[in-house]
């Protein structure tokens, strides 16, 4: 059906087009792709951290990306890794497993663990995490693992890296339906976010403690010999968040880039226990 759709837009699209159309054709051929690869490069409020993914058209995708918080120590212990980076592989956009030093695991199992004993009882925080900044990345900002803040009571610097997968595919999706304008300069192409596009942006399916008060976007798109390579997302906005109960707001700033490739000659191979933990 979605695919159906997006033909539709683009035929309707291609018989207006001048180059802002034209990047609008380019861009929704990628929901089309039988697969395809891609690396986002994340700034935000916090740190800096860098999601790689694959992905095909049986709904799986294999993404190496940042831990939350509260589940990085049942992921981390025994290994080497510094940035906090762990291979996930997702069916859908939430449901999935996480590799590991023990085989691949589910958030509920590793939340389970931990809340058994091994971070000392009940309690966590949630998927979220979000004292200190947050979650896991590669570059932190201010006082990276401090859940007070500054010594003036002044909030620590919160990141929206969540638990749930944002495909490309799907942002662009959202970017062609809820642009408000657009304008072409050579092979880039700009334009504004309409506030239900930047908050379904902001803040993927699936994330229960938190919620978008308000969000603003703009957006960027390059397109070489007609096809999609990289678009840029800055996002801004006010989240309400849950942690152990008690709700805050908190405003967020974040620059996502995504460079994209293998559109068509990315290949998944996905473990069998990985399958047997999503069920299928």
């Amino acid at each position: 059906m979605r695919a159906a759709v997006l033909a539709a837009l683009a035929a309707a699209t291609a018989l207006h087009a001048g180059p802002a159309e034209s990047a609008i054709v380019a861009a929704m051929k990628l929901p089309d792709a039988s697969n395809y690869s891609w690396v986002t490069t994340v700034d935000d409020d916090a740190r800096s951290y860098e999601i790689a993914g694959r992905t095909d058209q049986t709904d799986y995708s294999v993404v190496e990306m940042p831990i939350v918080a509260a589940l990085r120590r049942g992921v981390m212990r025994n290994t080497a890794s510094s940035d906090n980076q762990v291979e996930t592989v997702f069916k859908g956009d939430e449901k999935l497993v996480i590799q590991t030093p023990s085989g691949w695991k589910t958030p509920e199992e590793l939340t389970a663990a931990q809340n058994s004993g091994y971070r000392g009882g009940p309690g966590g925080g949630g998927y979220g995490g979000y004292g200190g900044g947050g979650m896991g990345g590669r570059r932190g900002r201010g006082r990276r693992g401090s859940s007070g803040g500054s010594p003036d009571g002044t909030p620590p610097p919160f990141s929206n890296l969540q638990l749930t997968l944002s495909r490309p595919a799907e942002e662009i999706g959202i970017i062609v339906a809820s642009h408000t304008d657009m304008t072409a300069d050579g092979d880039t192409v700009s334009g504004t976010l309409n506030e239900t596009g930047a908050k379904l942006l902001l803040v993927h399916p699936g994330q229960k403690e938190i919620t978008p008060l308000t969000a603003s976007g703009t957006f960027r798109l390059w397109i070489k010999d007609g096809v999609l390579v990289k678009y840029e997302l800055k996002l801004t906005g006010t989240l309400a968040v849950m942690t152990n109960g008690s709700r805050r707001e908190v405003e967020v700033h974040q620059t996502a880039t995504t460079e994209l490739k293998d559109v068509g000659t990315t290949t998944l191979d996905i473990p069998d226990e990985a399958k047997k933990k999503l069920g299928t």
